[in-house]
């Protein structure tokens, strides 16, 4: 009786998920697993499995970049993310993004500044794998990379996250001056040519993986490739990667980060139908730079309204009192710390540069999911 007598006053002050604005997807994204102009150019014949999937998508990010930004180039997003300015599947406004495409046949060096602030380059090959995590801390900012420390191909795509204090034009544009300071020197420039892949049957695969979701374990889906030696360079943990986990990792967005630095806790309410839901967790166990935020997404995973995300940046999360923090959805402009979320729509909380894996995990597991008042 007391749920129906809530979920009445949801609907009648206009909380419900058919009252949040909805905003249709660029021409740049697939419509409801349709690929998009650019996909079918760069695309081919050879049908997709969720034997080749990684492969296949991968495929498509690196073509996807390199038109972009063409080789061995950076193309840095110089504000927050947007609903306009979404590339990806489940992409996050946490930091300022600087991604590229480099030909390793000659070796290619990267090289971060040294700052007091979170910034990171993650290496990934052309099977998803990554390759190296540097920091802008001395001893972790510089590494060469050459063929013979990929799993396969000859090209990398390399993303750049740069935090910055808050969302303010000051703060923005000191970030701005961060990316600039990311170098990248590479001795060939082969252009990265296309594997080939039907695209239609590749998105069809990577729709049909999102039941997997609840079902990974992302300790297992992200790490340096198999029989390779890692160097203290590449500030890479030796993990035993598995195909079911990394297929689905590769699905939800490209690019994750392996546990050791980030921790992805996927959100899914206990009602999803827009009415309003509510969480509260403690802080997560993260070093002096690390952070965290939550980022929503409609149902075919990209943000579809303006108030999608909130982060432990400056202004933008409240804290309780006890040093805990509630999220809201959908629960009207007055309650504290609220996100609009749309029928269908799923969560992530991220948390970056964890105090240890094994905390990480821990904490995560003790999350309780979204739910009803």
């Amino acid at each position: 009786m007391k749920r129906n007598i809530i979920l009445s006053a949801i609907l009648a002050t206009g909380l419900f998920s058919g009252f949040v604005s909805a905003h249709d997807l660029g021409d740049n994204l697939p419509k409801k697993g349709k690929p998009t102009a650019l996909q079918i150019k760069n695309g081919g014949t050879i049908q997709v499995t969720k034997d080749n999937f990684i492969a296949a998508e991968s495929d498509k990010y690196f073509f996807e970049q390199q038109e972009k930004s063409g080789i061995n180039h950076f193309t840095h997003d110089r504000i927050l993310l947007t609903m306009d300015t979404q590339t990806v599947v489940r992409q996050n406004r946490d930091t300022l993004y600087s991604k590229s495409i480099w030909d390793t046949s000659g070796g290619v060096t990267f090289e971060l500044p040294i700052l007091d602030t979170y910034q990171t380059l993650q290496v990934i090959d052309e099977n998803h794998r990554s390759i190296a995590v540097l920091y802008a801390e001395e001893g972790k900012n510089k590494i060469t990379i050459t063929p013979d420390m990929l799993s396969s191909g000859q090209h990398v795509w390399t993303v750049a996250r740069t935090q910055v204090d808050s969302n303010t034009p000051s703060a923005i544009e000191d970030g701005n001056k961060k990316q600039d300071m990311i170098k990248g020197t590479a001795n060939s420039d082969n252009l990265y040519i296309p594997k080939g892949f039907d695209q239609v049957t590749r998105e069809n695969i990577r729709l049909s993986l999102e039941d997997d979701v609840l079902k990974l374990d992302f300790t297992k889906a992200m790490g340096a490739p198999e029989e390779k030696t890692i160097k203290p360079v590449q500030n890479l943990k030796d993990r035993q990667v598995e195909l079911f986990h990394a297929r689905g990792l590769t699905s939800m967005g490209f690019g994750g980060l392996s546990s050791e630095h980030a921790f992805y806790k996927v959100l899914l309410a206990d009602d999803r139908s827009g009415v309003c839901q509510t969480m509260t967790f403690n802080t997560p166990p993260l070093t002096e730079k690390g952070f965290f935020s939550i980022t929503t997404y409609g149902s075919d995973a990209y943000v579809h309204t303006e108030n999608f995300a909130l982060s432990s940046r400056k202004d933008e999360l409240q804290a309780n009192k006890d040093g805990s923090y509630t999220v809201n959805f959908n629960c009207g402009d007055t309650a504290i710390n609220n996100i609009d979320v749309e029928a269908g729509w799923t969560g992530i909380l991220r948390m970056y540069q964890p105090k240890s894996e094994e905390q990480i995990v821990k904490y995560a597991k003790e999350i309780k999911q979204p739910h009803s008042l």
